[in-house]
């Protein structure tokens, strides 16, 4: 939605629809700047949907009993993606009463300074935390693919040891492997959703975020795993008819995958992640790749797919 066409909201609007006093929305806003961005014509000062979602994370978080000047510190770090994945959690950001909380870009500082000392129990600690107050989704989106990056950047410009990058995916792998396992009741579908990643483990941190997302919200996937070959994909949808399909590929995937998910894909959905899909010619397909790189909004449409069929008890 383009500047001129977005919805523009007043402070009285604003509160009947969070539920937060008027007097409260002006001080938020002239004590931290959690307010209105747009003005009217006639110089009215009005909320969008960003500034709304700011207001509706600051209020969340002031009412777990974190001070406010915290409170708004992390939500104007955030920008509108990184609210959005914020506020998918029921309680992000709960903290003890009374807690100053930390920016994701804080975070992600203490996660890279702690792999770089080998702190496995310290790392471990920080990771946990951080998806427990984050969500899952709000925690790869704001903080852990952040992380990675870093991580990944600091290697190769010798800030950092490659043993400490490891060690921060090999925890990370752990934590959000926990976090899938730890959900139940879980239920598959009577057409299952299926993942799979074209890389090795290491590269296809996001599937599992995407996994552990999805148990969440009370869903088991079926998922192949890593380097997932042509055959094995051929063979599950020779025996199964999934509601969708999410594929993740860091790298180009091999011409014997493409032509496994062609040949048998059928009518079934088949979505993409990650940059390996990026400019390969599927002109000559006859299934659909849909570009599916925002794994909060691919979390929502894969559980839409699912639910249009009846769901089975596993």
């Amino acid at each position: 939605m383009d500047e001129e066409s977005e919805l523009l909201w007043g402070v009285g609007a604003v509160a009947e629809r969070v539920g937060v006093a008027t007097p409260t929305l002006r001080t938020w806003e002239r004590r931290y700047g959690i307010g209105p961005s747009r003005r009217t014509d006639g110089g009215h000062r009005r909320y969008n949907e960003t500034d709304i979602r700011r207001v509706q994370l600051m209020n969340r978080i002031v009412s777990s009993g974190v001070p406010a000047q915290s409170a708004a510190r992390v939500a104007l770090s955030l920008d509108s993606g990184g609210l959005v994945a914020a506020l998918a959690s029921d309680e992000p950001l709960y903290g003890a009463p009374g807690q100053v909380i930390a920016t994701p870009a804080e975070t992600v500082g203490r996660i890279i300074d702690t792999g770089a000392t080998l702190d496995v129990v310290g790392l471990t600690t920080l990771l946990a935390e951080t998806i427990r107050d984050w969500g899952v989704l709000g925690a790869w989106v704001n903080v852990l693919a952040p992380a990675l990056q870093d991580a990944a950047f600091a290697v190769a410009d010798h800030k950092l040891g490659e043993e400490a990058e490891r060690v921060i995916r090999e925890r990370l792998e752990v934590e959000l492997r926990s976090v899938a396992r730890s959900y139940a009741p879980r239920y598959l579908g009577g057409r299952p959703l299926v993942l799979a990643s074209v890389d090795a483990e290491a590269e296809s941190l996001a599937v599992l975020a995407l996994e552990a997302a999805l148990a969440g919200r009370g869903v088991a996937v079926l998922s192949l795993g890593f380097e997932v070959p042509a055959s094995a994909l051929l063979g599950l949808l020779d025996r199964v008819t999934p509601a969708a399909v999410y594929l993740w590929a860091s790298h180009v995937p091999t011409a014997a995958l493409v032509d496994a998910v062609d040949a048998s894909a059928g009518d079934t959905p088949v979505l993409v992640g990650g940059p390996g899909w990026v400019g390969l010619d599927t002109g000559l397909l006859q299934v659909e790749l849909v570009a599916a790189p925002d794994l909060l909004a691919v979390a929502d449409r894969l559980l839409g797919l699912m639910q249009e069929t009846p769901v089975a008890r596993r």
